[in-house]
């Protein structure tokens, strides 16, 4: 089996870059690189400000003879990773420890460190963490990104994003995950048939590619842990565009929730026929191992997956088999999906921000993002990659057809209203997780109807019409 040795990480950024950044930052402050206070800061502010950034060049620079040393703490770390990470910040005057618990412990251990305000000065954070931040253990970085010469070439849709919960950036992203659609080409080659470029489209090709004499199916369905992630985008790819905040994608412009739109049964009744009609029946019980499987072993002809899939094709499957292309749109013209990150943030109890900011920049910066991007399988976070050849051939190609079509092609904060809901909001949207997946399972079954699986995942909303953030957001 050939692996193909072309460029492993996209080719350019996330679309609906514009769309996302005039959406997100009309509810999360002034200015990406500034909270409405610091707009106004004092001419000594600023000059406290210019000499904390002249001891981060020491605390960083190489001339210096004893190494400032550092603690950073991950939570998707492997020995590969760390060793990329420690070779680009080599040439700083930092001895970096990182500490990479075990992926089911790492949250857990990163709670308890921030908790005890000792030991961690940089920290790996999975989007906006919102619950440390309110803790106050994040330090935010509106100051330093202020003064950062490649802040500009970061991705309006990150920056939007960064700043979506208080106006403040608590982290520097390393790489952005997106969806897109892998397809057996040869398999289409076969019956002539052409990448569907709609949801229905998809649909009548998976059922034309579906023959169980041959084991056969056309789309690897995810119906076991995880499905109801796959529905919601489907839900808001059918939903009307003129009610969907993509900052709170689940609840409608209306304050209503998002399962109570008259779209939603509508993408709930398709994507139960799509299961029925175009995948394999043992789907109903598929995750994420079983789908990825399913696609490169040969038994489904397309997959919506994330990037890192690219490398288990690359190494499986056979070069010119099967190819990558942007996401089916909806009923809406528009395809939306999932935009998530993850990145480095400076702990607040650390007594070496400085340095650990000069860690986070030369690990953030074009060179070294591109080069981490490369070698780790992400999207970079500067527009300016898009230059490099290496993001704008292969597999990845389809972010180009993405990227030149903002207003198809947009991504939402998954989670969203989990940043500025109440307690008691909370306590409600905390139960949904549990129990979306098997009330989304019973409707795929048969036991209940769409309609009444959209009643019961909008129940988890029942107080959105009533709460005064979303009253005020939506000005009702």
């Amino acid at each position: 089996m050939a692996r193909r040795k072309k460029g492993r990480v996209a080719a350019v950024f996330l679309a609906a870059i514009m769309t996302v950044s005039a959406l997100l930052t009309g509810c999360g402050g002034d200015d990406a690189a500034g909270t409405p206070d610091s707009a106004q800061d004092s001419s000594a502010e600023s000059t406290a400000d210019e000499s904390r950034a002249d001891e981060g060049a020491d605390a960083g620079a190489s001339g210096s003879t004893e190494k400032t040393k550092l603690t950073m703490v991950t939570y998707l770390g492997n020995p590969s990773r760390d060793a990329l990470i420690q070779e680009l910040v080599a040439d700083l005057n930092i001895e970096l420890e990182i500490i990479s618990p075990p992926a089911d412990q790492a949250q857990q251990k990163i709670s308890t460190m921030l908790q005890s305000g000792q030991g961690i000065d940089i920290v790996e954070v999975d989007s906006v963490p919102v619950t440390h931040i309110s803790n106050g253990f994040i330090e935010p970085l509106n100051s330093y990104v202020e003064g950062w010469e490649d802040w500009g070439s970061v991705s309006e849709f990150l920056k939007a994003q960064l700043t979506s919960y208080d106006g403040n950036v608590y982290s520097i992203p390393y790489g952005v995950y997106e969806r897109a659609l892998f397809y057996r080409k040869d398999w289409f080659e076969e019956k002539n048939l052409s990448v569907p470029g709609t949801w229905e489209e998809l649909y009548n090709t998976a059922v034309e590619l579906t023959d169980p004499s041959q084991n056969r199916y056309g789309y690897s369905f995810r119906g076991g842990a995880g499905t109801t992630g796959f529905l919601q985008m489907t839900i808001l790819s059918f939903a009307d565009p003129e009610k969907v905040d993509i900052a709170v994608p689940f609840i409608s412009r209306d304050s209503r929730s998002v399962y109570l739109q008259p779209e939603a049964a509508e993408a709930m009744n398709f994507y139960k026929k799509l299961y029925e009609d175009g995948s394999h029946p043992d789907s109903i019980a598929w995750g994420y191992a079983e789908m990825v499987e399913a696609f490169y072993s040969g038994t489904t002809a397309m997959l919506i997956q994330d990037p890192e899939v690219i490398a288990t094709c690359e190494e499986y499957m056979e070069e010119g088999t099967w190819d990558v292309a942007p996401l089916p749109v909806g009923p809406s013209g528009r395809a939306l999906f999932p935009a998530g990150f993850a990145g480095w943030g400076i702990a607040s109890s650390s007594q070496n921000k400085e340095a650990a900011w000069e860690v986070i920049k030369a690990l953030s910066s074009v060179e070294g993002n591109t080069t981490f991007c490369k070698k780790n399988g992400n999207i970079p976070i500067h527009t300016t990659a898009q230059e490099d050849p290496f993001f704008s051939e292969g597999y990845y190609g389809c972010y180009i057809d993405i990227a030149a079509d903002p207003d198809s092609y947009v991504g939402y904060v998954d989670g969203g209203e989990n940043r500025f809901a109440t307690e008691e909001e909370l306590e409600q949207l905390n139960q949904f997780g549990p129990a979306a997946d098997p009330a989304v399972q019973a409707m795929l079954l048969g036991q209940t109807t769409p309609e009444e699986c959209a009643e019961a995942l909008a129940s988890f909303y029942s107080w959105s019409q009533d709460s005064e953030w979303v009253k005020e957001r939506f000005a009702q």
